[in-house]
């Protein structure tokens, strides 16, 4: 994969350890690869662990473009654990396809055809809801979570720290996450 990437001229972004070791002789290490030939292009981090996971979240950002801070309109969420699974494997298996993939000389076009298939496909075996996003799309997200995951962070930082150091409370440290 190095050899590759080398020549490529691909820079990979993630440069810390991405795995917590849960067994204290094994070592902390990167699992993840973001590659790219634009490095300036992105903004990475890594962030604590979420629950009791071994692999830390890993944030990248593009900063040419970056999210709308307050999405409005609808969104689509799908129920898939009580979806109708068999009947939406007959639906795709019955489908007349040859019409939909072959309709026009533009792959594009065709390419959007066979999306709306899956989508009916989909509204029609699988249970969804659309919710209306509004200014505080995550309610949830309380003031309480905020300074929950202010302290997770923070001790997921002291164990990076102290491993990054070979401090002796390595293990210590790690239990706070």
């Amino acid at each position: 994969m190095r050899k590759l990437a080398i020549a490529l001229d691909l820079t990979q972004l993630v440069q810390g350890a991405t795995r917590v070791p849960d067994v204290d002789t094994h070592t902390a290490n990167c699992l993840d690869l973001l590659l790219t030939t634009d490095p300036d292009r992105y903004s990475v981090s890594i962030c604590s662990p979420i629950g009791s996971s071994d692999h830390c979240l890993v944030k990248s950002v593009s900063v040419y473009s970056p999210p709308d801070p307050s999405p409005r309109g609808t969104r689509r969420i799908w129920r898939y654990k009580s979806a109708d699974w068999d009947g939406l494997r007959s639906f795709f298996a019955c489908y007349p396809w040859q019409p939909t993939c072959f309709s026009s000389v533009d792959a594009s076009s065709c390419a959007d055809a066979v999306a709306d298939v899956l989508r009916q496909g989909m509204e029609y075996y699988i249970p969804f809801s659309d919710v209306t996003m509004s200014d505080q799309a995550r309610p949830w997200f309380s003031t309480e979570c905020d300074r929950a995951d202010a302290l997770k962070h923070a001790a997921y930082r002291a164990w990076s720290d102290a491993r990054i150091c070979k401090a002796c409370d390595v293990a210590q440290k790690k239990e706070g996450i």
